[in-house]
């Protein structure tokens, strides 16, 4: 009995006293049904077109990119889009306009995310979370999906850049 308190006194020790690399990897271990970085894409690409159909949204840009789970920038990795659209009339008018947005799109299935808190409306669907920010006077609105992290395959070096995606 001595000896396993002793094994897992080591054990807890070393995970402590390496850091945070160890604790990723083991996260992206337990992750249970893990997707490729084409279904990560393509996660956040279709939920993207459904809002963007849904709500008739003018486009001005909508980015792709893999995004890290944790701040250090290992797997796993998530699907992460971002869209923007013409700013309303005034701050007001931006609030209202995703006050409505929201409503319409809980209409089609999507509901609140009680698990994230945000300074934007958060919306969730087939586990991707929508945020919708309002525009500002130096900002244009947006609504930034995010993706499970369930993509284990992509790495630092291999996640890529930035890109630009057609949802139309």
């Amino acid at each position: 009995m001595l000896k396993i308190a002793i094994k897992t006194v080591i054990a807890m020790v070393a995970v402590v006293t390496s850091g945070c690399g160890v604790m990723n990897k083991m996260q992206a271990a337990s992750v249970t049904n893990p997707m490729t970085p084409e279904q990560s894409k393509a996660q956040v690409v279709d939920a993207a077109r459904e809002i963007v159909h849904a709500l008739g949204l003018h486009v001005t840009d909508a980015f792709f990119w893999h995004s890290s789970c944790n701040d250090q920038g290992d797997p796993p990795f998530r699907g992460r889009l971002t869209i923007s659209y013409p700013p309303a009339s005034s701050f007001e008018a931006s609030e209202a306009e995703i006050a409505d947005m929201v409503q319409r799109l809980q209409s089609l299935g999507w509901a609140g995310d009680p698990d994230l808190h945000s300074h934007g409306s958060v919306l969730k669907k087939n586990n991707v979370v929508a945020t919708f920010y309002p525009g500002t006077a130096d900002k244009y609105p947006a609504v930034d999906l995010l993706g499970e992290c369930r993509d284990v395959t992509t790495t630092k070096q291999t996640r890529g850049s930035t890109e630009a995606v057609n949802l139309s």
